[in-house]
């Protein structure tokens, strides 16, 4: 057999304690996920996958028996009821598509490493990673056969760590001692145990309003940009939404300040009661305790923690509504970096599903321009309770400004069932079929806006909002009877000027003297013709859980 593709058999005997040459050892270093008894995972239809290296058989095998070193190791754990899909990784292949596609039907995943000494095997501790990654939320539990001596173990990327001295059968029993008994194992030499230099380990907490609010708003300002900060009560309002709030906090060990804070949420997609979107809507760190881990530990809780809530199918890195951010902005490029070495696909804007660049845009009335504004053909007024069915029928009057409308049904829904019905704003055409509709807000008042969204407040108290508008799709401009002879796409500009233009006598009747637009993504040339300018841009980013 040539050892080029394979890694070699490694001598152990240093791994045994004095007096006990003959007795493996193994112990569980770290579990943070908790999923160390493998028993307590519900793996239902999907198995355990078993990820191990093709090695040389260890010093002292039998040389006829061609089995592959770990099959008693995956044949002891499925011994316990539990689904296990053993499938090897080779040294000169690595992890392949095929492997990929094993991780994604797996509820869990043991990676097994042999060997760490040597730049050529280091390769396991790469793949290992890799695969974490791909992992996602999944547990990913490390399994090192090897010396650890000298080795730094993240336990930001491993949240999960055994070690066993070596891949002996007596050696892999061990192991699944370890993993089905949830036994802490046998104490580990104590020169092992003094060399195992890991990064330190953060306790992610809740995040609880009482104790985290105003600790948490003087990080939100020591690491934003000033246009974003706000005061404790505005990002307590934010905050404090019970039921769907996934928030954590990491605190310094020694002093218990609060040094990083994760802001998730997991709120309704649509009009369905079940589809939901999981929102990493910020991960804040201080700048002290930056590349510590910190950030990491926060992310993979919230992580974890979406893929235990039901009914979440799609990831966002950003917010819907509560509105924080919409997305990274361009004083934000290390961050999304950060999030795109775990696997987000920050660079992929404007391609597939990610949309393209998003924007709030702001309007001083005194800015307003007299450009004439082409007739729509429709009018305009508020919405009265008789509208509700119409409004709430956004399956054939989507967004019109932005390619994703994820938590406009249930803005829409919260308002219509709220005294502030009259903020809504429509258009209807000449048989009273209702063809675009627009939320306006004040701030300070309880409307499901003006709660939502926090940056027109934060400038004024004058300026007013509008989000969340909709028109009927392109296709019936040219079959409707109002736009006939004209240019679908000039008959839809006109139709948002004009809403738009409707909206600012709605606002400047109730004394507001400015206009905020939130999360344009496209539409532009209109905004820029009727005066508006930007006041933040925003990159998006959605992924599949």
């Amino acid at each position: 057999m040539s050892t080029g593709t394979y890694w070699p058999a490694e001598n152990a005997s240093g791994f045994y304690p004095s007096g006990s040459s003959e007795r493996p050892i193994g112990t569980v270093l770290w579990d943070y996920q908790n999923c160390i008894p493998l028993t307590q995972i519900p793996t239902r239809d999907k198995p355990v996958l078993l990820l191990t290296p093709v090695v040389v058989p260890p010093a002292g095998s039998n040389p006829a028996d061609d089995r592959d070193p770990f099959e008693i190791l995956g044949q002891t754990i499925s011994g316990r009821n539990i689904p296990i899909r053993h499938v090897p990784y080779t040294k000169a292949k690595g992890i392949t598509g095929v492997h990929v596609a094993f991780v994604k039907r797996a509820g869990a995943v043991i990676f097994v490493i042999t060997h760490l000494a040597g730049t050529d095997n280091l390769l396991q501790l790469e793949f290992a990673e890799l695969v974490a990654r791909i992992c996602e939320s999944r547990p990913f539990i490390l399994l090192v056969c090897c010396n650890l001596a000298g080795r730094n173990i993240s336990n930001t990327h491993f949240r999960t760590l055994v070690h066993i001295a070596g891949y002996t059968n007596a050696d892999l029993l061990v192991a699944a001692t370890l993993l089905l008994d949830s036994d802490p194992g046998l104490p580990m030499p104590a020169d092992t145990q003094g060399r195992l230099d890991a990064e330190p380990a953060w306790l992610v907490q809740s995040w609880a309003a009482e104790r985290d609010l105003m600790e948490t708003c003087a990080l939100w300002q020591a690491c934003l940009p000033y246009q974003f900060h706000l005061n404790p009560s505005t990002l307590g309002s934010l905050l404090k939404r019970d039921g769907y709030a996934l928030h954590y906090v990491v605190r310094e060990s020694t002093r218990g300040a609060l040094i990083g804070f994760c802001a998730a949420y997991a709120t309704f997609a649509d009009s369905s009661d079940v589809a939901l979107i999981g929102s990493i809507a910020a991960v804040v760190v201080h700048p002290e305790y930056r590349r510590q881990g910190v950030g990491s530990s926060l992310y993979d809780a919230a992580m974890s923690k979406f893929g235990r809530v039901r009914g979440v199918q799609k990831l966002h890195l950003g917010s819907t509504f509560p509105r924080l951010l919409c997305g990274f902005t361009a004083e934000m490029a290390d961050a999304s970096q950060w999030f795109a070495r775990k696997g987000w696909p920050v660079n992929m804007q404007g391609r597939g599903d990610q949309g393209g660049l998003v924007a709030d845009w702001i309007l001083h009335f005194t800015d307003l321009t007299g450009v004439m504004i082409p007739y729509s053909g429709l009018g305009y007024r508020q919405c009265y309770e008789s509208d509700a069915q119409q409004v709430l029928d956004l399956e054939h009057r989507p967004p019109a400004t932005t390619s994703h409308g994820f938590g406009w049904y249930d803005q829409y829904a919260r308002t219509i069932q709220s005294e502030h019905i009259g903020d809504i704003i429509v258009g209807f055409d000449n048989g009273d079929t209702i063809v675009a509709t627009a939320i306006t807000y004040i701030p300070g008042q309880q409307s499901p806006a003006a709660t939502d969204i926090p940056w027109p407040g934060s400038l004024n108290d004058n300026v007013g909002g509008v989000t969340c508008i909709c028109i009927r799709v392109s296709t019936n401009f040219a079959n409707d009877p109002i736009y006939e002879g004209a240019d679908v796409g000039l008959s839809r500009d006109a139709t948002i000027a004009n809403l738009l233009y409707a909206c600012y006598r709605a606002l400047s009747g109730k004394g507001m003297t400015s206009m905020f637009l939130d999360g344009i993504s496209f539409g532009d040339q209109v905004l820029m013709s009727l005066g508006f300018r930007k006041w933040a841009e925003y990159g998006p980013v959605w992924r599949e859980i």
